[in-house]
């Protein structure tokens, strides 16, 4: 099996590059990173200011893979889903996508910090990821798997599944 990384929309190649490494030695899977797909522009609610994250993962599914492989979307643009003001990442059987919008101190109006920034796009690949592995969310918040409703739930948590999530994997 193959995990592709696909930008939505323009994502910077250093962010690829570095978390491809990650996730390949995480899961031990091979990981590609695909050329970038256009945003779908029907999922853009002008009302909210945000793009509705089930309908990129629809619009992902169109063009998955045949051969079994699993696809995690990377957009920089904020993501919601119905019953959410906003979600850092959602996942569903073989797509999964998740936000760098608010996973950047600046989004707050705090300084940057690089190192933060990626260590929680590595948090929320690998937890989406997870779910498309099976994995549902963990109570233990040191667990990658822990339900993230703030930034607070994803600096506080690891970068991989805990041993009994990794038991199920």
């Amino acid at each position: 099996m193959l995990l592709h990384i696909r930008p939505i929309g323009e994502v910077e190649k250093g962010l690829l590059d570095g978390l491809k490494d990650h996730i390949s030695s995480i899961f031990s899977l091979p990981v590609k990173i695909d050329p970038a797909m256009s945003i779908p522009s029907y999922a853009y609610n002008p009302d909210r200011g945000q793009y509705e994250a089930s309908t990129i993962l629809a619009d992902m599914m169109m063009s998955i893979p045949s051969d079994g492989s699993k696809v995690l979307g990377i957009i920089d643009k904020d993501i919601y889903v119905k019953s959410f003001n906003f979600i850092f990442g959602l996942a569903a059987e073989r797509v999964a996508v998740i936000s760098l919008t608010r996973l950047r101190e600046e989004y707050y109006g705090l300084p940057p910090n690089e190192f933060l920034f990626k260590e929680r796009i590595l948090k929320e690949a690998i937890h989406e990821i997870g779910h498309m592995f099976g994995l549902v969310h963990c109570p233990d918040i040191g667990c990658v798997m822990h339900f993230s409703n703030t930034l607070d739930d994803t600096d506080i948590k690891g970068c991989e599944p805990c041993a009994r999530c990794k038991a199920l994997l």
